[in-house]
């Protein structure tokens, strides 16, 4: 694993809330599908994401830093991760290394989404447990059900009572991340990534932009033609 980016190709999380009068009543499993529920019904929902990468599972000390944004609108999902871009329509994906000059292009029989606002994907994979709460939000755990090749030893996932969103995800990996210390010896260790979300204004043009299918390609009948704006970028289909 050499970065952020790389462990979190694969996450697809989504998250949910409750009021304080249900808190004792819900489940993590029931806290988990009404959050997913709140979500796919969402129109326009946009968040700052800021993803920060640890050494190991307890560490204080920040390794890797990178921010992003996170953004559903007109029934497609957008993120992006440092200068990695993810866009979610109807039955195409399309992934863009903007460091790289790279588009990758996948047409898909179904919709997948793989916004980190969605956690579908993991509810029949993951056992769920509600450890804590506080005042603001729920704390639910999710550990594997069984031995699998996911990538994770469990998720930590922080939903905030009053609107079903998330407000922090804590991933914790099983495959080892090799480091330098000081002295630029090798280090192997389990590492951590912490995601926190916070509320992003609204900018109904921009975010119209960036969910647009014109911005990236065009179609015509079988074949897929990018943007001008991408004319120097290495394209990939499949």
């Amino acid at each position: 694993m050499k970065s952020v980016i790389h462990f979190y190709i694969f996450i697809f999380l989504v998250f949910s809330i409750n009021t304080y009068s249900q808190e004792k009543k819900l489940t993590a499993r029931q806290i988990i599908t009404k959050a997913a529920d709140a979500y796919n019904e969402a129109a326009y929902i946009t968040y700052n994401s800021n993803y920060n990468l640890y050494l190991d599972y307890n560490s204080k000390k920040v390794y890797e830093h990178y921010s992003g944004m996170v953004l559903k609108k007109n029934n497609v999902n957008y993120f992006k991760i440092k200068n990695t871009e993810f866009i979610t329509f109807k039955n195409i994906g399309i992934k863009i290394n903007n460091d790289e000059k790279a588009i990758v292009i996948e047409k898909q029989k179904k919709k997948i989404d793989e916004s980190p606002l969605s956690l579908k994907n993991y509810l029949d994979a993951y056992n769920a447990k509600l450890i804590e709460t506080d005042n603001k939000n729920y704390i639910c755990e999710l550990t594997p059900n069984k031995i699998t090749q996911i990538m994770l030893s469990k998720i930590v996932i922080y939903i905030r009572k009053k609107d079903y969103s998330i407000a922090k995800q804590s991933l914790f990996f099983v495959e080892q991340m090799e480091s330098k210390d000081s002295k630029g010896k090798r280090m192997y260790s389990l590492p951590r990534l912490e995601i926190t979300f916070t509320p992003r204004p609204r900018d109904e043009k921009s975010d119209s932009y960036l969910v647009s299918k014109e911005n990236y390609f065009s179609e015509k009948g079988s074949d897929i033609t990018i943007s001008k704006r991408f004319s120097t970028y290495q394209l990939f289909k499949s």
